[in-house]
This record gives structure tokens, C-alpha cells and sequence, in this order.
């Protein structure tokens, strides 16, 4: 259900009529459960990019469709990530509708040394979406080398699972 202003002006005497309670319900019940889209991953390979632009991680794991009240929507991402070559850098992005969110270099980046496991993790706040149907993918390059999400493989010393989530937050 989608958020219904409610009627704020009353006349003295008015009586309330059934659809102002039902929209006041539907309300609660939209604060109560917004819209939300999340992706735990346990994969059979983790990911890989040698990529040196933007590209998504994961095109049919690592994307989310959410609809919208037209409110802020919060991403959140939590995984690790390793290079395989020392000073290395990792950067991720959103793209959001077709567009891509920052920019330049994206909102992260992670200067990773060989295989040590290192924390890969944002939240972003996306505001200015109009009420409807969104897709949010992940995306990622390096600046060489090749960098690895860890995806929950069963890499020995190494089975971790990501998050990649959104949901609207007003």
C-alpha cells in the first residue's frame, strides 16, 4: 500500500468518514512495513572484476527493484573484498535507473593489499526518486589487477556473505 496524505482540516462538527480512517490505517501499515528490497548472497563462485570501468557485479543478483512513495531511500552494502595486487584500488558505485549516482569514482573506495579480506561496506542516501518502480544495481572497477567480492563460496578462511539492501526511509 502507498503512503495517502491524510486530511489535516476538519469543520467542527464533521463527522469522520470510513475512507479518512482506512487511509489513516493504510499509513500505519505503510510505516510499518516501507517498501524494502535486500539480496543475501551465498554463491557457488565469488565475483570478480579486472574491469578498469564501471560495471555491475552481478546483474541478476546484485540489483533491486523497489516501488516507491516518491520518498528518501536508504542502500546499504556490506561485504569484502580483496585485490590481488598490492595498492590496488577497489571502487564502488550505485547505478540507479540507468544513471550512475557519484560520478568520478563512485562513493567508495578501498586501497586493498594482496589477499588480506578487507571490509567493503556503505550506506547511501538517495533522495530525489519520484514515486514508482526503481532498479539499483552495485557497481564496481579497479585500478588494476583484479578484485574479488567475497560471495560465500566456501572459500576456506574466506566464506562470506554480502548484503545489498534498500528500502524507503520516508
Amino acid at each position: 500500500m502507498a503512503w495517502t496524505s491524510p486530511k489535516t482540516t476538519w469543520a467542527e462538527g464533521e463527522i469522520v468518514a470510513a475512507q479518512d480512517m482506512n487511509d489513516i490505517g493504510g499509513n500505519l501499515e505503510e510505516l510499518k512495513s516501507p517498501p524494502t528490497a535486500v539480496v543475501n548472497l551465498n554463491e557457488a563462485a565469488n565475483y570478480t572484476t579486472t574491469s578498469t570501468t564501471f560495471v555491475d557485479v552481478n546483474t541478476s543478483r546484485l540489483t533491486l527493484t523497489i516501488t516507491t512513495s516518491g520518498g528518501a531511500v536508504l542502500v546499504t552494502f556490506a561485504g569484502s573484498v580483496t585485490m590481488s595486487a598490492a595498492n590496488s584500488i577497489l571502487y564502488f558505485d550505485l547505478l540507479v535507473n540507468g544513471s550512475r549516482i557519484a560520478g568520478d569514482d563512485g562513493i567508495l573506495t578501498i586501497t586493498a593489499g594482496s589477499t588480506v579480506a578487507t571490509n567493503g561496506s556503505f550506506v547511501y542516501w538517495l533522495t530525489g526518486l519520484a514515486a514508482g518502480t526503481h532498479t539499483i544495481k552495485l557497481q564496481w572497477k579497479v585500478s588494476t589487477g583484479t578484485g574479488t567480492l567475497w560471495a560465500g563460496a566456501g572459500t576456506s578462511l574466506a566464506d562470506l556473505h554480502p548484503q545489498f539492501a534498500a528500502r524507503e526511509v520516508s
